[in-house]
């Protein structure tokens, strides 16, 4: 594995790890806003 592959499954996988917060984020808000 060089590092061109290295530095873009890095950047992938934070892309990924924010979609994901910020979904799960987002899933645990809504009903204490709506509440």
């Amino acid at each position: 594995m060089d590092g061109i592959t290295l530095l873009t499954f890095f950047v992938l996988s934070v892309f990924i790890g924010f979609e994901v917060v910020s979904k799960v984020s987002t899933t645990l808000h809504t009903p204490l806003m709506s509440g």
